[in-house]
């Protein structure tokens, strides 16, 4: 086992905040690659795949190690786009801290607030990078302000960005900002260190800021526990600040706690390669995984065989013996294990709100008829590779549908399914995903009873409950006539009961009670019940009628005054609730709620008002009742 400090960092942003260019100076310095890679040219180590090259975004999660101050670094670069939050998801499950990138030009923009959120959520260890500070017309005291004011957070810079000679910017750290402790930004960082350092808060009052020194270690050690967040100015373009941020993630970032006995692994991703097939990358968490070990899958409920072991090495995969504790390796098995699965017997759960949830479905058709079975095998893959995309192939229709998250997502995967099978698909407009609950109460009664040996007999009321409320299960049946190990079965069989309402859609804000029912004897085993209970349910349904529920998105808006006229017009004609704006100098920010149908394409339509310099965050906001008919 390796006694080397092992720490996985995620660097997130939002889109062309220069997230994968910090990554290639993180790789250049620390002296894992010879040159810099570059996105402009391509060369970028964490953006392979010839779509990210052609496109110059980061489509996929990708993790590359490189060690500095003898700590071992897995490095996971991630899309900066939301429309592939997915792949941010999985990413955040197997990270101890996070290097959060936000544009010194651009600042805070939408995607920044949805990550935040998820990294508050986890309370994972965050330092901030205000990245190319080299930039012109870069205003380095308003974005360190307004990342307070817009993310609730107690920044502590590290270093001062001197930017007074444009064509040769500086970073200066911390302890070298003597001549600039008046200025708004290291000034607002001794502030936020007095208002949560009782020690130093009366040498604040009293102007006592003359030993940088300790003050910095006072704010080091806030930022350890979480008071604060340390923040770095940088530019990856000219190689500033990036020594800092090195030595930031070193000292600022804990070990993990500690891991278990047992051998314990979680798969997070699952890829298909040419020529070695289907390869899961997960994480260790305990103990020692080596090639040829027999390790029980939670999901597939059963033993399975690792074949081979992998690590990444600089976009490659090297085979290894084992992987120890705290790694990230690439595993092949001949089971289909999938993304989300545990391999051992240890609870390692991953309970947290998603970053952005898929509300537009869309079908997928073949432009050829003979690339028809093609098409759905290459959608089955991608689904195994991204769960999000819920594939559906309804056969006797011979139509696939997916749940996508965004246009552009959209256009990748056209992309990928010519690149990599040769199948030329189109993708018909997509629609909203609506939800269904009753309409009424009504009653389900179902008599499963043919050909014996089978025998479950069951009443279900069924309610509308509150919108919001989800689904909730009560048996009102006495044991004596159903016995508790069926009952069991049919809570069991509610999640996928619900799964298609009438409409077709997923039924939820539903009370369903048990109220009468019998088993028999001799016939009755537990399968009955669990089949059963899905057409009593649907027969309640059918009764009582369902009522459509369409997802809402709640917005946040900020841009310039100048264009609240047109966006309240946009608004209103969208049918949009809108909340009093806030003005602030030349800004509003506003807020309220607007359905998702109305609001598809609206973000292309508002950067178009604002020429791209508002900033628009849609969030799904639950769902309301609608008199829309499909």
């Amino acid at each position: 086992m390796t006694n080397k400090r092992i720490l996985t960092i995620g660097i997130l942003a939002h889109v062309d905040a220069g997230k994968t260019s910090i990554t290639e100076s993180l790789l250049h310095h620390s002296g894992a690659t010879k040159s810099l890679g570059s996105v402009d040219k391509g060369s970028a180590i964490t953006d392979d795949l010839a779509m990210e090259k052609s496109r110059g975004i980061s489509i996929k999660s990708s993790s590359v190690n490189f060690t500095w101050e003898n700590i071992e670094f897995q490095l996971v670069d991630t899309p900066g786009h939301v429309d592939f939050s997915a792949e941010v998801d999985r990413s955040l499950s197997i990270l101890d801290g996070v290097v959060l990138v936000v544009s010194a030009k651009e600042g805070v923009q939408a995607h920044t607030l949805n990550l935040w959120e998820s990294l508050v959520e986890r309370k994972l260890p965050v330092i901030i990078v205000f990245n190319k500070i080299d930039r012109d017309g870069v205003n380095i005291e308003k974005v360190f302000i307004d990342f307070q004011k817009d993310l609730g957070a107690k920044l502590f810079a590290l270093n001062y960005p001197d930017i007074s000679i444009p064509d040769n910017p500086l970073v200066l750290p911390f302890t070298n900002c003597r001549n600039h402790i008046d200025e708004t930004i290291i000034d607002k960082s001794l502030e936020n260190l007095a208002e949560c350092d009782e020690s130093f808060f009366a040498q604040y009052l009293e102007g006592n800021t003359s030993d940088l020194e300790q003050i910095l270690e006072n704010g080091k050690q806030k930022i350890k526990t979480g008071a604060l967040y340390g923040s770095l100015f940088a530019s990856a373009k000219l190689g500033l600040g990036i020594e800092e941020l090195l030595n930031s993630i070193s000292t600022l970032i804990p070990q993990i706690k500690n891991y278990y006995s047992s051998t314990s692994v979680k798969v997070f991703k699952i890829t298909f390669d040419e020529k070695k097939g289907r390869l899961a990358y997960v994480k260790s968490y305990g103990g020692i995984l080596k090639s040829k070990d027999r390790i029980r899958s939670q999901q597939l409920d059963k033993e399975i065989k690792i074949n081979q072991i992998y690590k990444q090495h600089l976009g490659n995969l090297v085979q290894v013996s084992e992987l120890n504790p705290g790694e990230i390796g690439v595993v092949t098995t001949s089971d289909i294990i999938l993304s989300g699965d545990v391999l051992g017997t240890e609870t390692i759960e991953d309970q947290y709100s998603k970053i952005s949830e898929a509300v537009l479905g869309i079908q997928v058709v073949a432009k050829e008829e003979k690339d028809y079975q093609k098409l759905g095998e290459a959608l089955e893959i991608l689904n195994i590779e991204d769960p999000v995309l819920d594939f559906k192939w309804y056969k006797e229709e011979k139509e696939f549908h997916l749940k996508i998250l965004g246009p552009i997502q959209t256009e990748v995967l056209q992309e990928n399914l010519t690149l990599r099978w040769g199948i030329e698909a189109e993708f018909l407009k997509p629609k909203v995903i609506y939800k269904e609950t009753p309409s009424k109460s009504a009653e389900g009664y179902v008599r499963y009873w043919m050909p014996k040996p089978c025998w479950a007999i069951m009443t279900f009321l069924i309610e509308p409950a509150p919108l919001g409320s989800g689904v909730s299960f009560t048996s009102k049946v006495r044991t004596s006539d159903i016995s508790t190990k069926y009952i069991n079965e049919v809570k069991r069989a509610i999640p996928w009961s619900l799964k298609q309402g009438i409409h077709g859609y997923e039924v939820t804000d539903i009370s369903i009670t048990l109220i009468e029912g019998s088993e028999h004897t001799v016939h009755s085993n537990p399968g009955d019940f669990l089949l059963a209970t899905p057409m009593g349910i649907l027969r309640g349904l059918e009764n009582a009628g369902t009522d459509l529920l369409e997802p809402m998105y709640a917005f946040d808006i900020k841009a310039n005054q100048e264009f609240l006229g047109p966006i309240s017009s946009d608004l209103s004609q969208m049918g949009a609730q809108i909340n009093p704006p806030v003005f602030e100098n030349d800004f509003f920010t506003l807020g309220g709620k607007v359905s998702v149908a109305a609001a598809m394409d609206y973000s292309i339509k508002f950067n178009a008002t604002t020429s791209g310099k508002g900033r628009l965050k849609l969030t799904l906001d639950g769902y309301q009742k609608t008199t829309t008919t499909e």
